[in-house]
């Protein structure tokens, strides 16, 4: 399901490492190796210089400093950076990739990458990364989609940026997506903002997002790979509850006309 959320929920304890398999290479949000690929972008535009500078000293300001640039770059070849969004396209979105890249890649991600979310957070990336959310070019959207999901995972602080970037209203633009992967992902980043204010979980709420749920655990409950499921069902779970031991009525109204129940068993 790409860059989840899951490990932070506290009745959840972190699994200790293991080796690489095929079901973990499908779960990562960035393909393993993608940090060493060749980022040359066949242009010698000013931003693309400006790109190649930012990455020989790291500079994520500068990064995010390039992420408005629609200059475009050449198209990439061999495999692609992420297993269902498109390459990026121009300097702007090869930017924010980098950032996705460089968290995704921090020692002990998702637990120990703190540091690089938080610095990619104070130098200004998330409201630059919602507004791609409102693009009409569809690699800068799911290029966000990607960036969120990584930069949110384990981060409140990340989390409420994105909120106060009004990320929630963006987001659920994208609910509808015909890649059921993006709408997973969509799924989690909108759950990582809501957990850190319950403001957000009412715009969650009023902008469908009772329906939106109910359709994920839908497509789940279908789905053979129980981390699917077990997502989709705590996503549920922690939209319900509104503060400790507290549990929001109205939406266990529309769950129980739904048939949650009986899905829920049915699982």
């Amino acid at each position: 399901m790409g860059a989840k959320c899951c490990a932070n929920r506290k009745d959840n304890k972190p699994a200790p490492p293991k080796k690489p398999n095929d079901k973990d290479k499908k779960q990562r949000s960035i393909k393993p190796g993608a940090r060493e690929r060749n980022l040359s972008i066949g242009g010698t535009t000013d931003d693309a210089k400006k790109f190649y500078a930012a990455s020989e000293k790291n500079d994520i300001k500068s990064f995010i400093r390039l992420l408005s640039s629609t200059q475009p770059i050449a198209e990439f070849e061999g495999p692609k950076f992420h297993r269902w969004a498109e390459d990026p396209k121009t300097v702007g979105t090869l930017a924010a990739t980098h950032l996705a890249i460089v968290t995704s890649h921090a020692d002990g991600f998702p637990l120990n990458a703190t540091k690089v979310q938080d610095d990619i957070r104070k130098a200004g990336a998330i409201p630059p990364l919602v507004n791609f959310l409102e693009s009409k070019e569809k690699y800068r959207q799911q290029c966000a989609v990607v960036a969120l999901a990584i930069l949110t995972r384990d981060s409140p602080a990340n989390s409420k940026a994105a909120g106060s970037a009004r990320a929630i209203d963006a987001l659920m633009k994208h609910k509808d997506s015909p890649i059921p992967e993006a709408r997973d992902e969509v799924a989690i980043i909108v759950r990582n903002i809501f957990m850190e204010d319950n403001d957000y979980r009412d715009q969650f709420v009023q902008k469908g997002g009772v329906s939106f749920f109910i359709k994920q655990l839908n497509a789940a409950a279908g789905d053979s790979e129980p981390e699917d499921q077990f997502d989709a069902v705590l996503n549920l779970t922690d939209l319900l509850e509104v503060g400790a031991g507290e549990i929001n009525e109205d939406i266990v109204d529309q769950l129980k006309k739904a048939g949650i129940d009986a899905k829920l068993q049915g699982m």
